[in-house]
């Protein structure tokens, strides 16, 4: 009997961990892009999922969506509604075709979280996170781009 409690407790210690569960925010968002003139764009935001698997849902402030991006290994899509939905190779690119800007979509699971994941570029300012606030920049390459996420935490 001690014998298969000691297998037991061995084999347990041996089994692998279980995924981290998706995740689930909702707030609003604000990008600035330096370039002549400066474009702003803000949209109310709702992120699930995790950066392998996930979708990020952009509305306007009156609640109509204005894309829904959806991302697994194959790849990337924008549905913007309007037409059928388009795939990209990569969330850095259909980030910067929708915004003018690739955005770190994958780095926000942990940004939110509160971890401070690097990004080649982008330096986060993770010291508002517990109020629901965090702020992101990139200098290089052009456009600098100015990312404030604000969210109930």
């Amino acid at each position: 009997m001690a014998l298969a409690l000691v297998a037991g407790v061995l084999l347990a210690g041996c089994a692998t961990p279980p995924a981290p569960a998706p995740a689930a925010w909702s707030g609003r968002l604000a990008l600035t892009l330096a370039t002549e003139p400066a474009q702003r764009w803000s949209a109310s935001f709702e992120l699930d999922g995790t950066p392998a698997q996930g979708v990020l849902r952009l509305y306007t402030p009156l609640g109509q969506t204005v894309a829904t991006i959806r991302w697994d290994g194959a790849g990337a899509w924008l549905d913007r509604g309007a037409a059928p939905p388009r795939r990209y190779d990569s969330l850095e690119t259909l980030t910067a075709d929708l915004t003018g800007a690739p955005l770190p979509v994958a780095a926000l699971f942990a940004w939110l979280g509160g971890t401070a994941q690097d990004v080649p570029g982008w330096e986060v300012d993770l010291t508002e996170q517990p109020q629901g606030r965090l702020r992101a920049r990139r200098a290089a390459p052009p456009p600098a781009a100015d990312l404030r996420l604000l969210w109930q935490p």
